[in-house]
């Protein structure tokens, strides 16, 4: 065991020293010389796993990989740019979040990173509390580990619900850059591993001069993506890897010719490619045409029905219902574990909202078929006691999946259409879904629970979602002037 542990630190040092692309054998025959003895088989597999899981790797072709500081180093001398809204202003401060992308350090908090002013003083940071709404644009790029975690909840009003998060006091620089809404900071990276950096001014003429170099880095960037669609490695990894992984394919010469870079803007710009959840955590850039728009999108009132009879989810699909097959067992798991609940409400509420749903009789009788298969297995699992915690926290899914379906099945009696709502509230109900999707296919395994990672995630995640429902349910139920 000690020798395990020995070999895994001395990997992690060897990565963070490294600088180019390397194979695992290569790596492995380092690793040999500086451990002094021979990587058996069995540490061979070992390692191969430790570097596919690093999160200072990037895992390419063959068994290959980039590690973060080789990327770093290749675009050191670009600034990031960060253009500034009314409510930055205002408040006085700059919260980096996800434009520090792709120079965010691996291993440090954003509480712990550095900024420097031009005259290479330190800018004081600030613990800071604000209404979540205002705050979460700086992080919707952002993976778990840089996401902030203290969330305090209004339990009477949930909009009102407040994140903690560390900021930089700016007042004096603003002041000092006749900062206005749209114009550009920079920030130079100083020492990525210490996460420091340096801010300077960059005044809104400045900046849109740049932008048609930055634009034709944009388009390198894109094209060099293209030949990734069918990268099964580059779409299940996360976004920063991703962006990492094309900023270090593109030809030198093109950063020869850019000084400024925007994560913002650069994402903004994709048109064949687009950014969803990961199950791992955060977000990643999928090829359009992959995507796949949760069921609340693909609901269609006129709507043909096959009379699909192979399975539960096909059943589901055929009649392009708000959930599919694992979302309903996770339902039923938490529906028939408690009294808070009654059993034709839900029904009702899942099935009942469009009228005669089943058209053919053959599917009808199958549905039930199935159905009292899986009632009957859920009622031999709950025999057994489960973990309460795994229980409230899928509770708390369904219940936020239950209050989605419910905004649907309104608009249906209102006869809205999806397409019919605002870009940012169609947003955010595609969100918020694409939430409980990935959250009750997790839950509805109860043989094989979530592991604490995942855990901890959702107990976050859910100090987010909660209150984004209840500002789509104020919209929907009030400010759409459709009651």
């Amino acid at each position: 065991m000690q020798s395990r542990i020995s070999l895994n630190r001395l990997a992690d040092k060897l990565i963070q020293e490294s600088t180019a692309p390397f194979s695992v054998e290569e790596f492995a025959k380092c690793l040999e010389g500086r451990w002094d003895r021979e990587v058996s088989d069995s540490a061979m597999k070992r390692l191969k796993k430790f570097l596919i899981n690093h999160s200072s790797l990037i895992g390419i072709h063959d068994s290959n990989f980039i590690p973060f500081r080789a990327v770093v180093e290749k675009i050191a001398h670009v600034s990031m740019s960060l253009q500034l809204g009314a409510w930055e202003l205002k408040q006085g401060v700059l919260i980096p979040g996800h434009r520090l992308i792709p120079f965010m350090p691996t291993n440090l908090k954003e509480s712990e990173l550095t900024f420097l002013d031009e005259d290479g003083k330190e800018i004081p940071k600030l613990k800071q509390s604000y209404f979540i709404q205002d705050i979460i644009p700086f992080y919707q790029y952002c993976g778990g580990a840089h996401f902030p975690e203290e969330i305090k909840i209004n339990e009477w009003l949930p909009g009102k619900s407040c994140m903690t998060v560390t900021v930089w006091d700016m007042q004096s620089l603003f002041r000092n850059f006749s900062s206005r809404p749209g114009d550009v900071i920079l920030i130079d990276l100083v020492d990525y591993e210490k996460g420091i950096y340096r801010v300077r001014p960059y005044s809104s003429q400045q900046y849109r001069l740049e932008r048609l170099r930055m634009r034709s880095l944009y388009i390198a960037l894109a094209t060099q993506m293209d030949p990734l669609c069918q990268d099964e490695k580059f779409c299940s990894t996360g976004l920063e890897k991703q962006l990492l992984h094309i900023l270090f394919s593109v030809d030198p010469k093109v950063f020869k010719e850019v000084e400024v870079f925007s994560v913002t803007d650069f994402l903004e710009s994709l048109k064949e490619w687009t950014i969803v959840g990961c199950e791992a955590g955060g977000v990643q850039m999928v090829p359009v045409w992959q995507e796949e728009p949760g069921p609340l999108v693909r609901a269609d009132a006129n709507r043909a029905i096959k009379g699909e009879l192979g399975s539960l989810n096909k059943i589901f699909q055929d009649l392009q219902l708000a959930f599919d097959a694992l979302e309903f067992k996770s339902m039923l798991y938490t529906v028939m574990a408690s009294d808070k609940y009654k059993l034709e409400a839900v029904f009702f509420l899942l099935f009942g909202g469009q009228g005669d749903l089943f058209k053919d009789k053959k599917q009808h009788e199958v549905f039930y078929g199935y159905l009292r298969e899986l009632l009957f297995k859920i009622c031999e699992d709950l025999k057994s006691r489960g973990s309460i915690l795994i229980a409230n926290l899928r509770e708390q899914c369904v219940d936020l999946k239950f209050s989605l379906v419910g905004v649907l099945r309104f608009l249906e009696d209102q006869e809205v259409g999806l397409e019919d709502l605002p870009a940012d509230l169609l947003n955010q109900i595609i969100e918020l879904d694409h939430f409980c999707t990935d959250a009750l296919h997790k839950f509805a395994d109860r043989d094989q629970p979530p592991d604490l990672k995942f855990v901890r995630e959702i107990r976050i995640a859910l100090k987010v979602v909660l209150p984004q429902l209840s500002m789509v349910e104020e919209e929907v139920y009030s400010r759409l002037a459709i009651y």
